[in-house]
């Protein structure tokens, strides 16, 4: 009750409390949802046609006992077309169930993600994956971006066949691709296939702000997994930085 009293009195020890003692994430004291899930939901279509496009692949390779996720996206007329796959280890699926509240067999069935390993993810499955993606959906990718972290060994692979790009995983480089994309959202300028388990990502999503204003997804604060929401920042930075080179006008205004 001691504790209650002072969250309630002091808004700086109010996030620590109600997350800590009430198990209630707190959109407050610099965190704040990402998108609203109306809006991304209202971007839901039926069918994306791959077929011949120039693709951009974002990787968030996580730890090997946690979630690892795959996105790839597409420009057309001033629209970004979008699908990631999520990457769990076989042998935590009814684990994680349980503890996440969500059913990953369900999402393995219907091909939105790929359980692979025992206790931890087999990063070669995953590598393969990126390796077929052309041959999947009858694209040519552009280039891969990747967080350095756990990524080394499967980017230098990659880099035998493609473009790879490290990505620095700081505010003011994430900062243009999480507005613009943020931005694509809220007007209605995103395409992706019905995605339950992506939506899901994108609702758990909550960002903070650096010093600079700087707005970015952080893991931390996010009330569950996010792993499919950081994939398709980092393969939107890609096309983002193609566009802005191209100068094609479109890129995320400050």
């Amino acid at each position: 009750m001691k504790k209650r009293a002072r969250a309630i009195s002091l808004e700086s020890a109010r996030e620590n409390f109600i997350t800590k003692h009430c198990n209630i994430i707190y959109q407050g004291a610099g965190t704040e949802s990402f998108i609203d899930i109306k809006d991304l939901q209202s971007c839901r279509v039926n069918k994306i046609d791959w077929t011949k496009r120039e693709v951009y692949v974002g990787v968030d390779l996580s730890m090997s006992n946690d979630n690892t996720a795959v996105a790839i996206c597409a420009e057309e007329d001033g629209k970004i077309l979008a699908d990631v796959i999520c990457f769990v280890p076989e042998g935590r699926v009814d684990e994680k169930n349980k503890f996440e509240k969500i059913d990953y067999r369900r999402f393995i069935n219907l091909g939105k993600c790929v359980s692979c390993g025992n206790k931890t993810i087999d990063y070669g499955a995953v590598e393969d994956f990126v390796f077929k993606i052309e041959e999947k959906y009858g694209v040519t990718i552009k280039a891969i971006g990747f967080d350095r972290y756990n990524a080394i060994s499967s980017a230098q692979k990659w880099n035998q066949k493609y473009n790879t790009v490290e990505i620095r995983q700081h505010s003011d480089t994430l900062h243009p691709p999480t507005k613009l994309l943020s931005e694509k959202i809220a007007n209605g300028e995103f395409e992706y296939e019905k995605n339950t388990l992506l939506e899901i990502n994108f609702e758990n999503a909550r960002c903070t702000y650096d010093t600079n204003m700087n707005r970015y997804v952080t893991k931390k604060k996010s009330s569950g997994k996010v792993d499919m929401v950081v994939a398709m920042i980092n393969a939107v930075y890609l096309l983002q930085q193609d566009i802005i080179f191209d100068d094609s006008g479109w890129a995320v205004q400050y």
